[in-house]
């Protein structure tokens, strides 16, 4: 019976071994190209970070090289949020449009003030659409200096 017992307890035991040295995926990004990929294995962090045009680098995260990595994933998601939002406001700018020559189409007229309220708001969407491909911009800029930092480490 004692034999019983211990062997099922010795075979409870061994999925948890397997379990415990794998491989886990923390977190994944990208955007303009830049990639990173977080892993955990054995309480050891381990990054991805590749660009378009250049293999797949593997880093193990230590007390040097932590900052620039974590500013490296900022920037990508930095970069990642921007681009939603620029598409984001590209469509608002395209639906306040086709909603104006829709008005214009029924009415044959508009009236100033409803067309001071239109483009105003034609004209926020628009500049909120740019100053985010522009925050865009920056963000894959520091995506490029960060990716270039960690090749020279």
């Amino acid at each position: 019976m004692k034999k019983a017992m211990v062997i099922v307890f010795l075979l409870g035991m061994i999925p948890m071994q397997v379990n415990a040295s794998a491989l886990k995926m923390i977190q994944e990004g990208s955007a303009g190209g830049f990639h990173y990929k977080i892993m955990v294995e054995d309480r050891a962090i381990y990054w991805e970070v590749r660009h378009k045009e250049h293999k797949t680098m593997k880093f193990k995260q230590t007390n040097e090289n932590k900052n620039t990595l974590e500013s490296y994933r900022e920037a990508v998601n930095k970069a990642r949020g921007h681009r939603f939002a620029m598409i984001l406001y590209a469509g608002y700018f395209v639906f306040v449009c086709l909603a104006t020559l829709v008005f214009y189409k029924k009415r044959k007229h508009i009236p100033v003030s409803v067309g001071i309220i239109i483009g105003c708001l034609a004209v926020w969407g628009l500049y909120s659409g740019i100053t985010n491909y522009i925050d865009m911009q920056a963000a894959l800029q520091d995506a490029g200096y960060y990716y270039g930092t960690l090749l020279v480490e």
